[in-house]
């Protein structure tokens, strides 16, 4: 899978939409998330600039609220240094993390959307989005996606995925590196 998203990770979300027509609309669209905001977008709508994302749920008390305070101070350091780039955090737990618990990460970490994107929707377009990106959760016992994987994808400005990074205590480093 992670080859074929080298080539474009647009590409892959619009052939999901396309040829599994049951994990789309029923028109095929590709797969809507929701920001912060209230705002649907889909990953075509953010072509053009640099992205990266990465995939947590609200509930987690482990590995998720370490990577939304990096997420954090990457956009922070973007701003300061005029980086023209996008991160987005989409949940992994859409059954679990309604619009209003992305919202309150969003305003927890003081995620300004145009720099910062903290997303949700609907739970057969946020599963089309990780099944993209080869994201793995589990249930854990009482029953949140709370066993998951942590990684992080770069996005070029075409859309091409440029790399896959485990997070760590270096990640805001090295996010602001691979943007840069």
């Amino acid at each position: 899978m992670l080859s074929r998203m080298r080539a474009s990770a647009f590409a892959i979300l619009a052939a999901i939409a396309l040829a599994h027509p049951e994990q789309a609309s029923q028109t095929g669209r590709m797969p809507q998330l929701i920001d912060q905001n209230g705002h649907a977008f889909t990953f075509q709508t953010l072509r053009g600039t640099p992205l990266v994302v990465t995939f947590v749920a609200a509930h987690c008390t482990d590995a998720c609220p370490l990577i939304n305070a990096q997420f954090a101070q990457a956009a922070a350091r973007f701003t300061e240094s005029h980086v023209r780039a996008r991160l987005l955090t989409i949940t992994l737990d859409p059954e679990h993390d309604s619009l209003h618990d992305m919202r309150d990460i969003a305003r927890r970490f003081h995620a300004d959307p145009r720099v910062w994107i903290v997303a949700g929707g609907k739970r057969d377009d946020v599963h089309a989005v990780m099944r993209a990106f080869g994201v793995v959760a589990e249930r854990g016992r009482k029953g949140y996606a709370d066993v998951h994987t942590t990684f992080v994808y770069y996005i070029d400005s075409r859309g091409n995925l440029r790399k896959t990074i485990l997070a760590s205590t270096a990640l805001t480093d090295q996010i602001v590196e691979l943007v840069r």
